[in-house]
């Protein structure tokens, strides 16, 4: 019986392949990997990227992003003291938020590859038929033909997005033109992206909305404990003389 690697046109010496570059880059990854997942050295992380040209830092911030919250899905998937179905909505609202982050590293060109892909798809004839899904009934609702109907509050007259009683699920604030996604305490980040079918958005929005208030509830019930950062030592300076100071006479002391 012989080995698939013991012909002498494949050979090649351990020295002269590429084993100890492979073995560094899985040194570099575990290094890399501690250092993001410590708090301390994560925030300076983070300060250093801000500094950056955004059109290389972005790529790297999205993949630091991703593997804090792979460390955090892993830290709820193993504790024993939440109930089951907290922890598998919060175990949801994470793959959620990874799967954000991963889209955003796809390059801008790739809505072409993914049309293409439809493309082929649909215009094969030899495809099986597609298994048709039933279609699932929906409450009834006003007519909105007349005015628009909130779907928030069930009034007519406006619509979700300038409902006068929505309250912002992250500020508290009242009011309409104030959807929790473009709250100002996110300074900017993109946490939902929106999309044109109202209907489909406002679910979309009220589950998201749903899973960052259990999941802030969470944090508040069982706060994670941060890892520890080990302290460096301070090293000693003599700053003053270690000579006692001279006593000062006094009264009943005479010289």
């Amino acid at each position: 019986m012989t080995n698939p690697i013991d012909d002498n046109s494949v050979r090649t010496a351990l020295k002269d392949s590429d084993y100890g570059r492979v073995l560094r880059m899985i040194e570099n990854g575990a290094f890399n990997e501690a250092v993001i997942l410590t708090p301390a050295y994560s925030r300076v992380i983070d300060d250093i990227l801000g500094e950056q040209d955004a059109r290389l830092a972005a790529g790297t911030s999205l993949a630091v992003c991703i593997i804090r919250t792979t460390k955090l899905l892993e830290d709820v998937a193993n504790r024993v003291d939440l109930d089951e179905d907290v922890k598998k909505l919060a175990v949801l609202h994470l793959q959620k938020r990874i799967r954000q982050f991963a889209l955003h590293l796809l390059p801008l060109d790739f809505v072409d590859i993914a049309n293409r892909a439809v493309k082929n798809v649909e215009g094969s004839d030899n495809e099986e038929p597609r298994p048709i899904r039933p279609l699932r009934k929906k409450a009834a609702i006003p007519d909105r033909t007349r005015l628009a109907y909130c779907r928030r509050c069930g009034r007519e007259g406006h619509q979700f997005r300038k409902c006068p009683d929505y309250v912002c699920c992250i500020c508290d604030e009242l009011g309409p033109d104030h959807l929790s996604i473009h709250c100002p305490r996110l300074n900017g980040r993109v946490v939902l992206q929106e999309f044109r079918d109202d209907e489909k958005f406002f679910e979309v929005l009220v589950d998201w909305e749903h899973n960052h208030k259990t999941l802030a509830d969470l944090e508040l019930r069982y706060p994670a404990e941060l890892s520890p950062v080990p302290e460096t030592p301070a090293s000693f300076t003599p700053s003053t003389s270690l000579t006692p100071l001279p006593t000062t006479p006094t009264m009943e002391d005479p010289r």
